[in-house]
């Protein structure tokens, strides 16, 4: 199980601006360099999660719309 299921896809984004905002108020450049890495790999997760919770809503429709026909 990778970490973007383990959360929304609002949670990795709003873990991206906290680092992005660590990162505008840092002075050394190096590490400023890495927060904005981190913010980008968060902003990753958050595209990933949301692609998951796509195909997720996707197979839901799909099981009702079966359950519907058997029913029918």
């Amino acid at each position: 199980m990778g970490a973007e299921r383990m959360h929304p896809p609002r949670y990795w984004r709003m873990r991206a601006e906290e680092f992005r905002t660590k990162a505008d108020n840092c002075e050394y450049p190096e590490t400023r360099d890495v927060l904005r890495k981190v913010a980008e790999n968060y902003d990753e997760l958050a595209r990933r999660a949301a692609r998951i919770c796509t195909v997720q809503s996707l197979d839901d429709r799909r099981g009702q719309e079966a359950r519907h026909v058997v029913q029918d």
